[in-house]
């Protein structure tokens, strides 16, 4: 049983949809989706339909998303809110009417939607523990949905039957975990990881983006103890696909989804290892993945903590045979 496991990562999102349409065009297609925040969006549209036409469609998606539906307003509104005592910088009312507008009804369940089964993740506000929507058929999928994006302090927490939740990646960004639960065994886990090493964090500049990436290094713990346990499972095929954008747009700055979509598309055709050398664009793949190896091996490496690299962090002549390998490992 295959699944496809998709990391939370904000206006990265259009990553995953490039890795989508390349996994998609080789027939790779997956009998679970598990999605976090903005994989959770991107897995939940996804389900609906598991084919190229609707990767398209969720292309279009956010070929049309705005600054204004998902952070209305401007930095100055956002410091009232703040001087005020609100319990977000933005008000998420505009995403729950973007969602809606797509077809996600306030009444539409788990049990009734999509093709292959779908899990979102979020975090009890209360007891910091992870909450998967779907479990329970009865779950609305646009309450999960709210649910997984409130990224504090963002996004306010979104209440669903008294309990408030907040973005799933507070506990893990890339819930692969919850796609053992659920007995796969197989999995790619397509992984937003943020601006790779050839823009130096010095180079970051205001709050937002300095917040946001402060968050993705902190998270990258959690996500790599996911993975771990993905691959103490034997007979688990584990594939970690890696995406990241050097230059990265600022978190309330959606205007490059058509980029992203090409580099998702470049990258993960680089890590299933069908991208010969003449197709490769001009700016090649090897920096991007040179990159992203150094910037997580100083993530991991902590004191009295194991650097560990994950799989996908291979440069792409590579990956192929990375792969092949822990398929080979695990039987």
């Amino acid at each position: 049983m295959r699944a496809f496991v998709l990391s939370g990562g904000g206006n990265f999102g259009p990553l995953q949809v490039g890795a989508l349409r390349a996994l998609l065009e080789r027939k790779v297609t997956p009998d679970i989706l598990v999605g976090c925040s903005a994989g959770a969006l991107n897995a939940a549209f996804l389900a609906r339909e598991v084919s190229l036409a609707q990767v398209e469609t969720l292309a279009n998606l956010w070929r049309a998303v705005s600054q204004h539906d998902v952070y209305p307003g401007n930095r100055w509104l956002a410091l009232g809110r703040l001087l005020l005592g609100h319990d977000s910088l933005y008000d998420n009312r505009n995403l729950y009417a973007f969602l809606q507008r797509q077809g996600i009804t306030p009444a539409t369940e788990f049990q009734h939607y999509g093709q292959v089964a779908l899990r979102v993740t979020a975090t009890s506000l209360r007891t910091g523990q992870l909450h998967v929507f779907g479990e329970n058929p009865h779950d609305r999928v646009l309450d999960a949905l709210m649910a997984s994006t409130a990224l504090a302090p963002m996004h306010p927490p979104w209440e669903v039957d008294g309990e408030l939740y907040i973005d799933g990646g507070t506990v893990t960004p890339l819930p692969v975990r919850v796609a053992l639960e659920m007995g796969a065994t197989e999995i790619y886990a397509l992984d937003l990881v943020g601006v790779t090493a050839t823009r130096e964090v010095r180079m970051l500049r205001g709050v937002p983006a300095l917040l946001r990436q402060s968050v993705m290094t902190t998270v990258r713990l959690a996500a790599q103890h996911d993975l771990s346990l993905a691959r103490t499972r034997r007979q688990l095929r584990l594939h970690h696909i890696v995406l990241g954008v050097e230059n990265a747009p600022g978190p309330t700055d959606f205007s490059r989804a058509e980029e992203m979509f090409d580099l998702g598309y470049t990258q993960t055709c680089a890590v299933l290892g069908e991208m010969g050398p003449s197709s490769r664009p001009e700016l090649p793949v090897e920096r991007w993945w040179t990159g992203l190896r150094r910037r997580v091996e100083g993530w991991t490496a902590l004191p009295g903590l194991p650097a560990i690299l994950p799989s996908g962090l291979r440069p792409p002549a590579l990956a192929a045979s990375r792969l092949t390998l822990e398929r080979e490992e695990r039987h």
